[in-house]
């Protein structure tokens, strides 16, 4: 196949992409900057249309069905370095495995997906800079080599000069590697020089290794501060975290950017406990962060593991850091987990359990739990709240939060959604003729194109009314994808589904998504609605949510409510709907009666 040229004069970069829409995408983004753009759908014949297009840098996707951009890039190495032909790896898996592959395999650099086109303008203009310096090294290597030829006759006077020359190649080169090997923003070494120098630290012989531990700090939901204060603010703030993290650890071994929004530290023994330093760095974070004039809250998740006393291959350790970060980050946030011999078990257990539910999902052993939603007007029940419930054949039912970790994971959360919503459907459907579903919407589904077909044709077959279904979405979730999430919930509204913005007032942009996104209902977090009765501000706060809300058109529902006083409290405010264990517990068959009703009576008669 031979690429498709796209006008520019600039700088000509190679798109490789199965994806026609990916492709497409990223072909208009990059002309538009005035890049000389070619594309292929296929890896299959990358190296001879290299040869034959000669780009200056190739955006190469890491899954392709004819032949995968991991075994591209390394036919690729065979023909040119990567200082000569820098490769850009375009991946929507995780960064740990995927990237670690990557720029072992020679890789330059790499974007994620959904791409952050700012963030793609700037590697690709560090890379583009690092590629100049190379072929200006090579020029200067030419001319070298040309002068020798030609000043033979004055052979001392020729080499005087080729030395001096030469050590102006040495600095180049000096100062390439150094670029190769730093990340632009922070100035920080970045992954490639991190990896390589744990590799020589384990690599060294028994008598020369010096125990060590691994610190890795990732940014809580760093892509909100992207989304909702654009990327210039994201940059000074990844910028003043470095600087914390180096005004900490100071003189310590190394210090690295590893991700977009991770950093990693190399500690030896001798410096201290890794835990101790662990400590020292989440105080140095999480907190109020002053950028660009502006005051900001963050929090860092953080992981910590250590080497045995004896070097072994590095990747256990990295494996093992990046599992404490992770059970940090499953934590909430803020917080800081050292990998130990518990986490060790946990871990396996986790595996056991992803492996049980991948088995449990094939059997249709995840099935619909619903707790009532109430309408305090009325004291009827409206409908439901659909909660998946796992009936695992030796532990019992299990709640959601005991196995969609597992499922996020595995990439089973949309196998369970498609499973569970048909189900649902049929059973309000049969408990009553105005009864609606309200269906918690994850971030991978966000970014399927086709979700709001595949939940029209799921009614359609179900025979179930579009208004009688309610999406619910965090703002962690809405904010994964802030344009995929507009379009695929307008899609969903213009077809009359409701829309329900879940745990309003925990995140910092709330109000924001109010006047972006097509809400129809706020959900009030639980965290706020328990406090109601002993806190004056918790109070106040959730009865202005409710009077603010009103006032824009909106409905609300105050969640986790646990007594008669509390519920009584909210439909004095004039809150919508309830719902929580006083109003009814999530329950395997469709709930139809409230307690509330009694109350509501018993008002009436009074």
């Amino acid at each position: 196949m031979t690429a498709k040229f796209t006008g520019g004069t600039g700088p000509r970069v190679l798109v490789v992409d199965d994806n026609p829409a990916n492709v497409d995408l990223l072909v208009r983004r990059l002309a538009r900057d005035g890049y000389s753009v070619f594309s292929l759908e296929t890896a299959v014949d990358l190296e001879n249309e290299m040869t034959r297009i000669e780009p200056d840098v190739i955006l190469l996707d890491w899954m392709m069905p004819e032949r995968s951009g991991v075994e591209a890039l390394k036919g690729v190495r065979t023909l040119r370095d990567s200082n000569r032909m820098p490769v850009i790896m375009v991946t929507a898996r995780g960064e740990g495995d995927s990237v670690s592959e990557a720029i072992e395999a020679g890789a330059n650099d790499y974007v994620t997906k959904p791409i952050d086109f700012a963030v793609l303008r700037s590697r690709l203009n560090g890379i583009l800079v690092r590629r100049l310096g190379v072929l200006q090294t090579d020029t200067v290597k030419d001319e070298l080599e040309a002068k020798v030829m030609e000043r033979t006759a004055d052979l001392q006077m020729a080499n005087q000069r080729l030395k001096g020359e030469m050590a102006e190649r040495i600095k180049a080169e000096a100062r390439a590697n150094r670029l190769a090997r730093t990340d632009a923003l922070t100035d920080l070494p970045n992954r490639l020089h991190y990896i390589e120098r744990l590799k020589t630290l384990t690599g060294r012989s028994p008598a020369e290794f010096e125990p060590f531990s691994l610190i890795q700090i990732d940014i809580d939901r760093f892509r909100s501060v992207n989304s909702v204060h654009g990327p210039e603010m994201g940059d000074a703030v990844l910028r003043e975290v470095a600087t914390r993290i180096k005004a900490t650890v100071q003189d310590f071994d190394l210090i690295a950017r590893t991700a977009a929004d991770e950093f990693s530290v190399v500690l030896p023994a001798a410096f201290g406990s890794g835990t101790d330093i662990a400590q020292a760095l989440k105080a140095a974070l999480n907190g109020a962060f002053q950028v660009l004039g502006r005051k900001l809250a963050i929090s860092t998740s953080i992981g910590v593991t250590r080497s045995g006393p004896q070097p072994s291959p590095c990747e256990p350790m990295l494996l093992e850091c990046d599992a404490a970060l992770q059970f940090a980050k499953r934590q909430g946030g803020g917080g800081l987990c050292t990998f130990d011999d518990k986490l060790e078990i946990a871990i396996r257990e986790n595996v056991k359990l992803k492996h049980d539910l991948t088995e449990g999902v094939a059997k249709n052993e995840i099935v619909p739990f619903y707790q009532p939603v109430v309408n305090f007007m009325t004291g009827e029940v409206t409908g439901a709240e659909v909660l998946a419930r796992w009936k695992h054949p030796t532990r019992g039912t299990l709640s959601a939060w005991e196995f969609i970790p597992a499922a996020e994971e595995t990439g089973l959360v949309d196998d369970l959604f498609w499973s569970i919503l048909p189900a649902a459907s049929r059973a309000a459907l049969a408990a009553s003729r105005t009864a609606t579903i309200a269906v918690n919407l994850s971030p991978s589904q966000v970014l399927d194109q086709w979700f709001p077909q595949k939940v029209l044709k799921t009614l359609v077959e179900c025979g179930f009314p579009l208004s009688r279904l309610e999406i619910e979405m965090t703002e962690t979730a809405v904010y994964s994808d802030l344009k995929a999430t507009k379009l695929a919930l307008e899609a969903l509204r213009g077809q009359g589904v409701r829309i329900a913005l879940d745990d309003f007032g925990v995140g910092f942009s709330s109000m924001t998504l109010l006047r972006d996104l097509p809400i129809t209902k706020v959900k009030i977090d639980r965290s706020f609605i328990s406090e109601i009765m002993d806190n004056t501000s918790s109070a106040l706060m959730v009865k202005g949510i409710i009077e603010f809300c009103s006032s824009l058109g909106l409905e609300t529902t105050a969640e986790g409510i646990e007594g008669a006083e509390a519920a009584r409290l909210l439909a004095e405010w004039g809150c919508t709907y309830g719902q929580g264990y006083w109003l009814g517990r999530p329950a395997a068959e469709f709930p139809v009666e409230s307690p509330w009703a009694a109350q509501l009576q018993h008002r009436r008669a009074a």
